[in-house]
């Protein structure tokens, strides 16, 4: 299905702030000219002795040409549908349009602790066994010698290239990345990591559905 130029215009993706994190209603990646939309964001976090301790916010944006990619297979689709059964998410990770995801930090964390636990999560979703070590260890050797402290943030560019990486102080993206693991599978997988089955962030996965589904 494709959208009619009305139908574009009236696409809306405002800006969210989240936990006192602004995320932008759009931003341009590293080294492109296209700018990609907010599509969600929410806080990610963990239950510690029966309290709810939230580590980062996340901003999920992406190019709004996916929306005519993804409503063929999802248009119509509750918010509900979307989210229990995984439809969106899945989708989103395998389309050939450039992401964008903004992690930012609401207490410090190291470049080890955080590199540490994405992998974790990848290997916790068992769906990226063949990702190779070398990238494994490239990507825990970007983030060795990194420190975050709260609103500062990491930025992750997903292309067809691999995973583009720069950490930075509020809004503002760099023109160049500061590291580049040249794998779109490792890509994928750190996507996945975020918004896939058992992503890190529910709450940023169900504001994606909703804003989306608007459209599709």
């Amino acid at each position: 299905m494709m959208l009619t130029a009305q139908q574009e215009r009236q696409m809306e993706f405002n800006g969210l702030d989240i936990d006192g994190i602004s995320f932008i209603s759009s931003v341009v990646a590293f080294g492109s000219s296209k700018a990609l939309v907010l599509g969600g964001a929410g806080d990610r976090g963990i239950e510690i002795n029966g309290k709810f301790i939230k580590f980062t916010a996340i901003g999920i944006y992406v190019d709004d040409g996916i929306i005519s990619h993804l409503s063929p297979k999802l248009g119509g689709k509750s918010v509900e549908e979307l989210c229990d059964k995984e439809l969106l998410f899945e989708e989103i990770v395998s389309a050939p349009f450039e992401k964008l995801v903004r992690v930012a930090f609401l207490v410090p964390l190291t470049g080890p602790q955080y590199s540490e636990k994405v992998l974790e999560q990848i290997g916790a979703q068992g769906m990226y066994r063949d990702l190779k070590d070398e990238h494994k260890q490239q990507f825990l050797e970007i983030f060795k010698a990194e420190s975050f402290p709260p609103m500062s943030s990491i930025m992750f560019s997903f292309t067809k290239e691999g995973l583009k990486m720069a950490f930075v102080q509020g809004n503002e993206i760099p023109e160049k990345p500061v590291a580049v693991v040249e794998d779109k599978m490792f890509a994928d997988a750190v996507l996945a990591s975020i918004i896939g089955k058992g992503g890190v962030s529910p709450a940023a996965k169900v504001s994606l559905a909703e804003r989306l589904s608007k459209y599709l």
